[in-house]
């Protein structure tokens, strides 16, 4: 009988020992779910600004300085708005750069830097109109060509002719500058677009903008033609720049300038102040 008693009490302690272990055991044994986001990704993104250019000297078409879109305006393919060697008063080019910008909304400035000023020789028309370069200095930087040459930009619609209706920009004379000064020309940032005339309007992807630049041996006048809508087979060979150049004596013989312009495509998002004509900190 103690027997019998004994075993049931052991039973009943295995049985208590058991579902314990249950319980113990649910305690445990949560609903669960796992959902995982996998290759997860922070990239920079780019902008890339594209230049292409068409040239025309002395109303003509000009293929040395004239090229397609590039990206890349390297010395292994040189782009240059201006190469000639020999010109005279009167002459006069003209070039209507195009801007595209790759991936982002950017804001976009031109710089005009005076590189070299030099008068290559003295002539007897230069000294006998007044050059009094001092031969010690071989001429650098004493060169008069720069302030006989004037420069003009406007806000132009692809078809190389200042317009009714397009902004003409700061113009004048590149002998203005200093050897190594730079001039800047604001075209798109916070404060001003000069082709919608609005501000806070940067460049987007998808859009391309002219600008037309000129120059003229003398003193050209910048009366605008009629405007005919775009692009109508109507450039400068039709309707060419009026440069007068019967005001340039013999000083600026034999004289050479040369000249680095430079565009810059800044981020306009997170950067809604931007503007072309404040100086650039750089922290060493």
């Amino acid at each position: 009988m103690f027997s019998l008693i004994n075993t049931r009490v052991l039973l009943s302690l295995a049985m208590v020992v058991a579902a314990a272990a249950v319980i113990i055991g649910a305690t445990f044994a949560f609903f669960s779910d796992t959902e995982t986001s996998t290759g997860n990704v922070l990239a920079a993104g780019e902008i890339d600004l594209g230049i292409d250019n068409h040239s025309y000297y002395n109303g003509v078409l000009n293929p040395g300085t004239t090229w397609r879109v590039d990206y890349d305006l390297s010395d292994d393919l040189p782009r240059q708005f201006f190469n000639f060697s020999d010109v005279k008063p009167g002459d006069w080019g003209e070039d209507t750069i195009s801007f595209h910008v790759k991936n982002n909304d950017s804001w976009l400035c031109a710089d005009v830097t005076l590189t070299s000023d030099d008068n290559n020789d003295m002539t007897e028309p230069e000294s006998d109109d007044g050059d009094v370069t001092p031969g010690d200095v071989n001429g650098v930087g004493e060169g008069e060509l720069a302030d006989a040459i004037s420069f003009y930009w406007w806000a132009d619609d692809g078809d190389n002719v200042f317009e009714e209706d397009e902004a003409l920009l700061p113009s004048g004379p590149m002998g203005v500058l200093n050897v190594d000064e730079t001039a800047t020309v604001d075209l798109a940032d916070a404060n001003d677009n000069i082709w919608s005339g609005l501000d806070d309007d940067p460049l987007t992807p998808d859009d391309v903008r002219f600008v037309g630049k000129a120059w003229c041996f003398g003193t050209a006048t910048m009366s605008a033609y009629l405007q005919d809508g775009g692009n109508q087979q109507s450039g400068p060979d039709n309707r060419p720049l009026n440069c007068d150049g019967s005001g340039v004596n013999n000083v600026a013989q034999t004289d050479s300038f040369t000249a680095d312009i430079s565009f810059r495509a800044i981020q306009s998002r997170n950067n809604t102040d931007f503007e072309c004509s404040v100086p650039v900190v750089v922290e060493e």
